[in-house]
């Protein structure tokens, strides 16, 4: 990556002293990146399930359009590599955060009605990132994957149900 960027390997330790440090340091970049993203999406007026599915492809658009960082977080975060789980998790909770204020709002306005936001919140993000990362393994393309925004803002808010017999 630095001879690529025509940077002397030296170069970096004036910024960072070690590796971990310095992943570390991008880790945090990519996150803070993204969650930009994820706020834009989420800062717009409109029904609950309008601002579901505006997250749900902004994560698309994450994993497809900055698919490298993505998946850089993602292996930090589910333990890939142990050592920036710590930080990952740290970061996680900021996701969830967002996500919360989101579903706070929403109740706020009877939207809906959660005993538990932040763990409302942890479902919400983990649907929406499980989907996706599977629905890329399954090789979907982008396209295929946001046409799932609305049905998966649906199954959120309405959850699987039942047939009535």
């Amino acid at each position: 990556m630095l001879d690529q960027a025509g940077i002397g390997k030296g170069t970096i330790y004036l910024y960072f002293e070690n590796k971990r440090d310095l992943f570390l340091e991008m880790l945090r970049s990519i996150a803070q990146a993204q969650l930009t993203v994820i706020r834009a999406a989420l800062a717009q007026e409109g029904t609950l399930r309008q601002r579901l599915e505006r997250l749900f492809r902004a994560f698309a658009h994450l994993a497809e359009e900055e698919s490298d960082n993505f998946n850089v977080y993602m292996s930090a975060l589910y333990g890939v590599n142990r050592a920036f789980q710590a930080e990952a998790t740290k970061l996680l909770r900021d996701y969830v955060a967002v996500i919360g204020l989101m579903l706070e709002q929403s109740q706020t306005r009877g939207e809906i009605h959660s005993h538990n936001i932040e763990a409302t919140a942890l479902m919400v993000l983990s649907l929406t990132e499980s989907y996706i990362l599977s629905a890329k393994v399954l090789g979907q393309s982008e396209l295929v994957i946001v046409q799932q925004a609305g049905p998966v803002a649906e199954l959120i808010l309405r959850g699987i149900g039942t047939s009535v017999s």
